[in-house]
This record gives C-alpha cells, sequence and structure tokens, in this order.
C-alpha cells in the first residue's frame, strides 16, 4: 500500500509538471520519458543477461570443480549498480 501511494503522488507531481509546462517544452518531456523508458529497457536486458551469465558461471564451477557456490552470490547491489552503469554507457554510445 506505501509502494502505491508514493507512486501516487509522483505521478500527480508529474502531471502538474508536464502540465504546467509550455507546449513548446511539453515535446521536450516526450523526449525525455521516451529516453527513460529506452534506458529502463536497456538496463533491464543488461541486468537480465548478467544474472543469466552469472548463474551459468556458477553452475559451471559447481559441475567442474569441488567448490560450491552459492546462487545466493548474485543477490548483490553491486550488480544492479553495475547493470545500470553499462546500460547507461551503451546508450550513451547508441546515440552518439
Amino acid at each position: 500500500m506505501d509502494s502505491i501511494f508514493i507512486f501516487f503522488i509522483a505521478a500527480t507531481t508529474s502531471a502538474i509538471a508536464y502540465f504546467g509546462a509550455r507546449s513548446d517544452r511539453r515535446a521536450r518531456v516526450r523526449a525525455a520519458i521516451r529516453a527513460l523508458f529506452e534506458y529502463a529497457g536497456t538496463f533491464s536486458l543488461f541486468f537480465a543477461a548478467n544474472v543469466a551469465f552469472g548463474v551459468l558461471v556458477i553452475f559451471f564451477i559447481r559441475t567442474f570443480t569441488s567448490g560450491f557456490v552459492a546462487l545466493y552470490t548474485l543477490e548483490n547491489m553491486l550488480l544492479l549498480i553495475l547493470s545500470a552503469a553499462q546500460a547507461f554507457v551503451f546508450q550513451h554510445c547508441w546515440k552518439r
């Protein structure tokens, strides 16, 4: 319930800012929103690829060595941050 409330507050203030902007600025806002969704999609793809590759490497380690690496190793905030950085750099290079 708390998340829905926070989302409602952010959506309402965003709508007020959008409709309060002049019409020439609205095109820029739409372009920024489009870029945000492109970035979110790129981030999701990089994060999914990193997790899938991590699972593959962990299963490889488990299969061919006597060591045990838990899948919980992938539950790390650093993986999320690095995936976001990858998406940012990729989007920046892709746009040029």
